[in-house]
């Protein structure tokens, strides 16, 4: 099966325009830098209006990327290879595309991949030219909820969740910057976007130490008794922490006055190790969902 067979033609043409950048620069591979020049040379693709709403223009990029690593000094024939960082986006491309419930992987997936694969050139170029990543994903979103993308079979596929959210009308956000610590693992809820449609719930988490954590489960309820779904929306790992969406349907009724929400997950190995037995944390918060 082809690796790419999910991609949408505008992903395909970022890894061929990411190869022709680096052959224009002379370097012999494709990094996460020429992966996100490949994308703003695509026209139109999703990513590129989010890269340019953020301020990503396509000059000040390539003159970073120039400044930062310069350019090779013999010519570079035939194709170059992924470096380990630019296979990571791939990966996290597919996991984002998987998180979104996507059919296929678009411009947007390797744009969330490139922005929490984090540790690259792509990312430094960026943060030099001011350009906030944090930013990134709920740009995405947004853009999500005004376009229906397509997959590789042309039939029109878009999370009903990011579009009902997104679209509707925005009814007010609630500052939570509450804190609880289980297992290791302090979480912090940072926000409430509260949509006719549903909301967005903005957390992050900073683990005691280094490691890898899995996926988080988020059940919802509030005084009015409403039944919640809950589908956790992927974050993004800088290493020192998490920051990450839950998207919560339906939006809470009138009579609605306390949220709250419990958190679970976040599967660490036992240290010392303990046989195959997971710490897994519980976390709950109380807040007031209205002034």
């Amino acid at each position: 099966m082809d690796r790419f067979d999910k991609f949408t033609d505008h992903a395909r043409a970022v890894f061929t325009l990411a190869q022709d950048e680096a052959q224009r620069f002379g370097h012999p591979y494709i990094g996460t830098e020429h992966l996100l020049l490949g994308m703003l040379r695509v026209d139109d693709c999703l990513a590129t209006r989010v890269l340019r709403n953020l301020g990503a223009e396509p000059s000040r990029v390539r003159a970073a990327v120039e400044f930062m690593i310069g350019r090779g000094d013999l010519p570079i024939v035939g194709e170059v290879g992924l470096t380990r960082q630019g296979k990571r986006v791939i990966e996290l491309a597919i996991d984002e595309a998987r998180r979104m419930d996507h059919h296929y992987i678009g411009t947007e997936h390797l744009l969330l991949g490139l922005v929490r694969e984090g540790q690259g050139i792509a990312a430094g170029v960026l943060e030099s030219l001011g350009v906030n990543v944090d930013t990134g994903r709920p740009e995405v979103i947004r853009l999500l909820a005004e376009t229906v993308s397509a997959d590789p079979s042309g039939t029109p596929e878009v999370s009903r969740w990011y579009s009902d959210i997104g679209a509707s009308l925005l009814r007010r956000v609630v500052g939570i910057g509450q804190v609880a610590r289980d297992a290791g693992v302090l979480v912090e809820l940072i926000a409430l976007e509260i949509r006719e449609a549903g909301c967005v719930l903005y957390w992050k988490a900073h683990p005691d130490q280094e490691r890898p954590l899995g996926e988080p489960q988020f059940a919802v309820n509030d005084d009015a008794r409403t039944d919640y779904s809950v589908r956790p929306a992927g974050w993004t790992d800088s290493g020192r922490q998490i920051k990450g969406e839950a998207l919560v349907v339906p939006g809470p009724p009138e009579e609605a006055t306390t949220m709250r929400v419990e958190l679970t997950g976040f599967a660490a190995p036992r240290f010392p190790p303990m046989g195959s037995e997971d710490v897994r944390g519980t976390w709950h918060f109380e807040f007031a969902i209205r002034g």
